[in-house]
């Protein structure tokens, strides 16, 4: 006999469509997921309340005090030394990953006047502002100092949602920039955070970049591989697994920025450049952390040196040993 068509499915068909109206929930809900740490870890007007969650980004009152005094240090030092200010196109890194990575950037140039100039790149968290606290020290040394803006920093607010790369579109942003500002025949140096630093050893590394000629590169909190770096992050700030969030993100990022996490090893371009760095971490970092600065240092072949000092992510400048450091490791001639 003939079901009629008010008849209820069959127990099996029942179950069969409930498991797969479950898996398609679940990918989809770790899909979302995966854009929104997508959009935390790539776009950063979405990150600050993330790092505030990070003891190590914390300030103590003491570094809190210092650090102002510093800022308000740097802003007379450029109210006495006014910058030359230029802008340059990310031409390279078009070329590298299409029209997507072109952009327009700025530029402040304090011409010393000695041929030798020192390159200041912030990190993932930090501002033009955070680099300006270096420039006197610099300028003591003899050196100009160079100061860009950075991708992802264009605008304040969250209408800016141009994406930073962790170095890999910024070391060709970096080369443009050292073009742009007629320094290729100079004595030029890196002094870098996070992915600032990342960014001059992945330049450094690249042969088809040479003409940049980095002279030597300081080297602060960087990371060892992105691919790592990611699925430790997905751990530690969002408890999310790497199975299906990791493997939609990694999708997310090759379809929107052209380039696979696990492809960039910063400590294998260490093996593979030649100039003079020195490294330094907090000896209380967990994020980059001193173990990833560590395994940058030990596959680099070059003549290289570590220091880890005390003090928080955003302060260890404030150690007077990091200074002290940066300039015994300057050769002579520098």
């Amino acid at each position: 006999m003939k079901k009629n068509r008010g008849d209820k499915l069959p127990f099996p068909m029942f179950i069969a469509i409930v498991i797969l109206a479950g898996i398609f929930f679940l990918l989809w809900g770790q899909s979302n997921s995966a854009a929104t740490v997508y959009e935390l870890g790539f776009l950063r007007y979405r990150a600050q309340a993330q790092l505030d969650n990070l003891p190590e980004w914390a300030l103590a009152p003491e570094e809190q005090t210092t650090l102002d005094g510093e800022t308000a240090l740097a802003a007379a030092w450029e109210a006495e030394h006014p910058p030359v200010e230029g802008s340059f196109t990310t031409d390279s890194a078009a070329g590298w990953f299409g029209e997507r990575a072109l952009l327009t950037l700025h530029y402040r140039y304090y011409d010393r006047g000695t041929g030798k100039t020192v390159v200041l790149l912030h990190g993932f968290e930090g501002t033009e502002e955070d680099c300006l606290r270096l420039a006197p020290w610099w300028w003591a040394q003899g050196y100009g100092v160079l100061i860009p803006e950075a991708r992802g920093y264009q605008a304040p607010g969250e209408t800016n949602r141009i994406p930073t790369t962790y170095g890999v579109y910024e070391e060709f942003d970096l080369y443009d920039l050292i073009l742009a500002a007629g320094l290729s025949e100079d004595t030029v140096l890196v002094h870098g955070k996070g992915t600032g630093a990342a960014a001059a050893i992945l330049l450094s590394a690249n042969e088809s970049l040479a003409g940049a000629g980095l002279d030597g590169i300081v080297a602060e909190s960087v990371y060892d591989a992105l691919g790592d770096m990611q699925r430790s992050l997905l751990k530690k700030l969002f408890n999310l697994g790497d199975w299906f969030v990791g493997r939609f993100l990694r999708s997310r990022i090759r379809s929107s920025l052209g380039f696979e996490p696990d492809s960039v090893d910063i400590r294998a371009a260490a093996a593979n450049m030649s100039c003079p760095i020195l490294f330094v971490c907090g000896s209380q970092e967990t994020l980059p952390g001193q173990a990833q600065s560590q395994a940058v240092y030990d596959a680099c072949v070059g003549r290289k040196e570590l220091l880890t000092v005390s003090g928080s992510y955003r302060a260890l400048w404030l150690a007077d040993d990091y200074r002290a450091a940066v300039e015994a490791f300057l050769p002579s001639g520098y």
